[in-house]
């Protein structure tokens, strides 16, 4: 959840972090993620790069994380995340009904703390955001996965296979970003889902979506390609009940995003079901 500038202060940080040591005993002191604006009334080119310099005096993002690190807590003057993250191979993904209801529980316990020192505290913006890492089952595969990117083709839709009969060679490999409006029930603009594609590499010998291997030799990374879906949608209110259902319109864009975007050939090698 977004809120406006420096909502956020010191003594709420304080707070907070009271509040949820129990269950995120370990910090660590992050940059801040700039804000996000969607704006509907003119075309906006997107910005590859931005530089932001901090003072001594700002507030940073901390980052609050469970024994295990598979949750993240991240908290700065104007934004409130919670992260599930496979840091332990093998963990399984509590799926979105169990982290919104412990989102609302830190909400909750943000918003009480904000109430307390008497700071308004409207919601902005909501953003959900899947990170899948996706390997492909090629041809020159080993245990089950190609050794090289393959066509993107092969994974998302939205490209056109090449032709036996093409000049240029497969391409080592791609990058793809695009966005659509999320409209509202009467069709008006109330957010933007984002997608972006890159290729990375995994360890092959480890069950996890790392991407920096830096101990891992070359000849154990499996190719993978990255797809990154995020949502942001405005509530419209400045109630709990709009954020979170703001929230619940940007996980349905996602899932049913990733769905629409990716191919049948991987819906099958998934085992996807109606």
């Amino acid at each position: 959840m977004q809120f406006p500038p420096d909502t956020i202060d010191l003594e709420v940080y304080g707070r907070f972090a009271s509040e949820v040591r129990s269950d995120l005993p370990r910090r660590s002191r992050q940059s801040v993620v700039p804000r996000n604006e969607e704006k509907f009334d003119e075309r906006q080119a997107q910005s590859s790069f931005e530089i932001r310099l901090e003072g001594p005096a700002d507030l940073p993002r901390i980052m609050f994380e469970s024994e295990t690190r598979v949750e993240v807590v991240q908290l700065q003057p104007h934004r409130l995340t919670l992260n599930w993250r496979e840091a332990i191979p093998g963990t399984s993904y509590p799926r979105y009904k169990a982290l919104r209801k412990r989102f609302m529980a830190l909400l909750g316990l943000l918003l009480a703390a904000l109430d307390e020192v008497g700071q308004q505290h409207p919601v902005e913006l909501a953003e959900v955001t899947y990170v899948n890492p996706i390997e492909f089952p090629g041809d020159d595969a080993t245990d089950g996965v190609g050794k090289t990117h393959p066509d993107l083709a092969n994974i998302i839709n939205r490209f056109k296979k090449r032709s036996k009969t093409a000049f240029l060679p497969e391409a080592e490999d791609a990058r793809l970003q695009a966005r659509w409006r999320i409209p509202d029930k009467a069709g008006a603009p109330i957010g933007r889902l984002y997608l972006s594609v890159e290729p990375g590499l995994r360890p092959s010998r480890l069950k996890s979506p790392a991407l920096t291997t830096p101990d891992v030799p070359p000849q154990a990374l499996t190719p993978i390609y990255v797809v990154n879906l995020n949502a942001r949608v405005m509530p419209g209110g400045n109630t709990v009940d709009r954020a979170m259902k703001a929230l619940d319109v940007g996980h349905e864009w996602v899932v049913l995003g990733f769905e629409d975007l990716t191919t049948a050939e991987m819906h099958d090698h998934w085992g996807k079901r109606e």
